[in-house]
């Protein structure tokens, strides 16, 4: 079972706070000198908040996915949210109507899915404490969900093949990465794979 010491996590994790906070905060100030600030950019704000603060106050990892080309999925899965952001390009009523709902049901489902998964954030493949309450009773995995949804309002907005492709190869990361993140836990901890004999579904329940 490999993993990392306790001082090094820290570290990293601080790491990942400064960057990830130093980036979401100079993306909340051009929202703002743009006067782009609304209602859906204060909860993506909020939600962005929510996840820096995971980066810090989340537990150290048990164990560790060892496998450099697994772990580069993971990543990959997580830092495509960078090319999914920006002023809509669009000016159709409908495609904005449905892009301003689906961010905001996606924001949502992403500030519920870290506040019930706590201090077992992560964003390699790594085990910690396993969530079993609120939505993660229905789906295995409420947060890549988030992420994906949010990313198709984006798509919605920005409606462009480079787009598609993007919207695409992103999801196809957290499948991959929420296959492989399951085959990772399930080897480690005996209660996550009970949990994987429980809940079925991993992002919707009764379809997939």
């Amino acid at each position: 079972m490999a993993t990392l010491p306790v001082r090094w996590q820290r570290g990293l994790d601080i790491y990942l706070f400064l960057n990830v906070a130093g980036y979401f905060g100079w993306q909340a100030w051009q929202v703002v000198a743009e006067h782009r600030l609304n209602f859906i950019e204060g909860v993506f704000i909020a939600h962005n908040i929510i996840l820096c603060l995971c980066f810090l106050l989340r537990s150290p990892a048990r164990a560790i996915q060892t496998s450099v080309g697994r772990q580069a999925v993971a990543v990959c899965a997580f830092y495509s949210g960078v090319f999914f952001m920006g002023p809509a390009i669009t000016e159709n009523p409908l495609l904005l109507g449905l892009s301003w709902w689906t961010l905001l049901v996606g924001t949502g489902i992403g500030i519920l899915s870290m506040v019930q998964l706590g201090k077992s954030f992560g964003v390699l493949i790594a085990l910690r404490e396993v969530r079993t309450r609120g939505l993660y009773g229905w789906i295995r995995h409420p947060m890549y969900l988030s992420d994906i949804v949010m990313r198709l309002g984006y798509l919605l907005s920005h409606p462009a093949g480079l787009t598609v492709v993007l919207f695409v190869a992103s999801s196809l990361c957290y499948f991959v990465r929420a296959m492989l993140e399951e085959r990772f836990l399930a080897e480690q901890d005996e209660a996550y794979a009970a949990y994987l004999k429980r809940v079925r579904f991993r992002f919707i329940p009764g379809i997939v």
